[in-house]
């Protein structure tokens, strides 16, 4: 069976490393990014699921680890939290194992499978009708000041800064009201201060649409048959904007029902329903209806999700700093 893998983010070279573990031999295509990490966006923040999801593979995950952060300001609420920053471009790097990356035209009629691993561009599957993609801009700098693990809130998006390592930290925005550069900076969080040096910027784009409205997963029109999987396929989490662990479990996923796309199909859809509840919110949001204790509730639950403890009263005022 030829397969071939489209993408070498996150994602896509997982599954390139569990096929190469199963013996399964797989062409990988990539295309340059003209960031200094390789990477766009690069997503430095995840939760625990990310041990043993490395684990699988043979590697070990402790060698990414950046920070341990037990606790992260949300506009002026503290909340205590089990989060982490992680090499994300090393443990690429390492997924792929010296792969040989293709960066030519991928002609679908070679293979017996494609898997659409190309994250928002969703190259290889059909378009998604209510499709949101949330604008960001990024920051990698580094500085002597010490700053602290941060999120505020406001134009139905965030801004974040997530310390690294060696004075390191990673500082940027999304938003659904505006041009996230702008809303950075009215946050007050300027990326220009004399003692920051800014070691890498990009712009992107996070789809946060969810599983549910990012249907098909497969595409059996083309005899060879096209599979999505990570942000292909709508896994990011569409309030807290995580997708590494989330796109990490739909590859195992998609091993697990390598034959059988209706379970696969399924499957996501199972696995990632609490996702489902999260888009709900963000309708509500883009569509200026009114958040009640249920929509508080969602962000309650699923921020265990991210290691993080929020109560009931701080979900329901954090929900309304969005707007």
């Amino acid at each position: 069976m030829r397969v071939a893998i489209a993408g070498t983010g996150t994602t896509g070279a997982y599954l390139y490393r569990l096929l190469n573990n199963e013996g399964i031999k797989v062409d990988i295509y990539g295309r340059n990014h003209i960031t200094a990490c390789g990477l766009n966006p690069c997503a430095w923040g995840t939760s625990r699921d990310f041990f043993e999801l490395v684990r699988v593979t043979g590697l070990e995950p402790e060698k990414y680890i950046l920070q341990f952060c037990d606790r992260v300001i949300m506009d002026d609420v503290n909340i205590n939290g089990d989060l982490m920053t992680i090499d994300k471009p090393a443990l690429v790097k390492d997924l792929l194992q010296q792969a040989k990356i293709r960066y030519e035209y991928l002609d679908i009629s070679m293979y017996d499978r494609v898997i659409d691993a190309t994250g928002t561009s969703r190259a290889y599957l059909p378009p998604i009708e209510k499709d949101i993609l949330l604008p960001c801009v990024q920051r990698r700098i580094k500085t002597h000041e010490k700053l602290e693990n941060r999120i505020k809130l406001g134009g139905i998006g965030y801004a974040w800064c997530f310390p690294l390592a060696d004075y390191g930290y990673h500082v940027g925005c999304g938003s659904l009201a505006g041009d996230p550069d702008v809303a950075l900076k009215e946050f007050d969080w300027p990326t220009n201060k004399p003692h920051w040096d800014v070691v890498c910027a990009c712009t992107g784009n996070v789809r946060i649409t969810g599983p549910h409205n990012s249907l098909p997963f497969v595409d059996d029109s083309k005899a060879e048959g096209v599979w999505g999987i990570g942000e292909a396929i709508g896994c990011v989490a569409p309030l807290a904007g995580d997708g590494i662990v989330p796109g990490m479990k739909s590859a195992q996923i998609m091993l697990k029902h390598w034959n059988d796309p209706f379970e696969y199909s399924t499957a996501i859809l199972k696995e990632f329903e609490w996702m489902r509840r999260e888009r709900e919110v963000i309708n509500k949001l883009m569509g200026g209806d009114g958040l009640g204790i249920k929509d508080a509730w969602v962000l309650k639950k699923n921020s265990k999700r991210m290691g993080m403890q929020v109560d009931l009263k701080n979900a329901m005022k954090l929900l309304k700093n969005l707007v």
